[in-house]
Protein backbone atom coordinates (compact mmCIF):
# COMPACT_ATOMS: atom_id res chain seq x y z
CA UNK A 1 0.00 0.00 0.00
CA UNK A 2 1.43 3.40 -0.94
CA UNK A 3 2.25 5.79 1.88
CA UNK A 4 2.11 9.58 2.04
CA UNK A 5 4.96 11.03 -0.01
CA UNK A 6 5.54 7.92 -2.14
CA UNK A 7 6.29 8.50 -5.81
CA UNK A 8 3.88 6.43 -7.92
CA UNK A 9 2.63 5.74 -11.39
CA UNK A 10 -1.13 6.14 -11.16
CA UNK A 11 -3.94 5.71 -13.63
CA UNK A 12 -5.61 9.01 -14.47
CA UNK A 13 -9.36 8.37 -13.92
CA UNK A 14 -10.47 10.01 -17.18
CA UNK A 15 -7.91 8.14 -19.31
CA UNK A 16 -8.14 4.52 -18.18
CA UNK A 17 -5.31 3.28 -20.43
CA UNK A 18 -2.66 5.84 -19.32
CA UNK A 19 -0.56 5.91 -16.15
CA UNK A 20 1.18 9.13 -15.05
CA UNK A 21 3.83 9.95 -12.42
CA UNK A 22 2.78 11.61 -9.21
CA UNK A 23 3.09 11.62 -5.44
CA UNK A 24 0.65 10.30 -2.82
CA UNK A 25 -0.73 13.24 -0.80
CA UNK A 26 -3.69 11.54 0.91
CA UNK A 27 -4.51 8.20 2.48
CA UNK A 28 -7.38 5.73 2.61
CA UNK A 29 -8.73 3.18 0.11
CA UNK A 30 -8.54 5.79 -2.68
CA UNK A 31 -5.66 8.09 -1.70
CA UNK A 32 -5.29 11.47 -3.35
CA UNK A 33 -2.44 11.69 -5.87
CA UNK A 34 -0.82 14.94 -6.94
CA UNK A 35 0.21 14.24 -10.52
CA UNK A 36 3.41 15.82 -11.78
CA UNK A 37 1.43 18.10 -14.12
CA UNK A 38 -0.29 19.65 -11.07
CA UNK A 39 -3.65 17.86 -11.33
CA UNK A 40 -4.98 15.95 -8.32
CA UNK A 41 -7.34 13.01 -8.12
CA UNK A 42 -8.45 10.25 -5.80
CA UNK A 43 -7.00 7.00 -7.13
CA UNK A 44 -7.78 3.46 -5.97
CA UNK A 45 -4.74 1.69 -4.51
CA UNK A 46 -5.14 -1.00 -7.21
CA UNK A 47 -4.56 1.71 -9.82
CA UNK A 48 -1.16 2.75 -8.41
CA UNK A 49 2.28 1.20 -8.51
CA UNK A 50 5.73 2.35 -7.42
CA UNK A 51 7.32 4.80 -9.85
CA UNK A 52 10.02 2.64 -11.39
CA UNK A 53 11.14 3.26 -14.95
CA UNK A 54 14.01 1.20 -16.32
CA UNK A 55 16.08 1.14 -19.49
CA UNK A 56 13.94 -0.27 -22.28
CA UNK A 57 10.61 0.84 -20.80
CA UNK A 58 8.17 1.78 -23.58
CA UNK A 59 6.40 5.06 -22.89
CA UNK A 60 5.29 8.35 -24.33
CA UNK A 61 7.02 11.59 -23.48
CA UNK A 62 6.35 15.29 -24.03
CA UNK A 63 9.06 16.34 -26.51
CA UNK A 64 10.88 19.43 -25.18
CA UNK A 65 8.18 19.76 -22.50
CA UNK A 66 5.50 20.59 -25.06
CA UNK A 67 1.88 19.51 -24.98
CA UNK A 68 2.00 16.51 -27.34
CA UNK A 69 3.23 13.05 -26.32
CA UNK A 70 5.44 10.96 -28.63
CA UNK A 71 6.32 7.25 -28.35
CA UNK A 72 9.78 6.07 -27.42
CA UNK A 73 11.86 4.01 -25.00
CA UNK A 74 14.04 4.83 -22.03
CA UNK A 75 17.71 4.66 -23.10
CA UNK A 76 19.23 5.69 -19.74
CA UNK A 77 18.05 6.74 -16.27
CA UNK A 78 19.73 9.41 -14.10
CA UNK A 79 17.60 9.62 -10.94
CA UNK A 80 14.47 11.51 -12.00
CA UNK A 81 16.00 12.41 -15.37
CA UNK A 82 16.09 10.05 -18.30
CA UNK A 83 17.37 9.78 -21.84
CA UNK A 84 14.50 9.05 -24.24
CA UNK A 85 15.06 7.48 -27.66
CA UNK A 86 11.93 8.35 -29.61
CA UNK A 87 10.53 5.99 -32.23
CA UNK A 88 11.12 8.61 -34.95
CA UNK A 89 14.87 8.74 -34.18
CA UNK A 90 14.92 11.92 -32.07
CA UNK A 91 16.48 11.80 -28.60
CA UNK A 92 16.50 13.98 -25.53
CA UNK A 93 17.28 14.00 -21.82
CA UNK A 94 14.16 14.99 -19.90
CA UNK A 95 12.41 14.69 -16.56
CA UNK A 96 10.33 11.75 -15.45
CA UNK A 97 7.47 14.23 -14.97
CA UNK A 98 7.11 14.45 -18.78
CA UNK A 99 6.11 10.81 -19.31
CA UNK A 100 3.06 8.60 -19.42
CA UNK A 101 2.91 4.84 -19.84
CA UNK A 102 0.21 2.84 -21.58
CA UNK A 103 -1.51 0.11 -19.60
CA UNK A 104 -0.34 -2.44 -22.18
CA UNK A 105 3.34 -1.54 -21.53
CA UNK A 106 3.30 -1.94 -17.74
Amino acid sequence: MPALGDRVLARWPQEKSWWYPGVVVGDGPSPEVQFDDGDRSMVAVAEMRPLQVAIGTKLQCRWKGGEAYYPGKVAAVYGHAMHIAYDDGDQEVTSICMIRINEADL
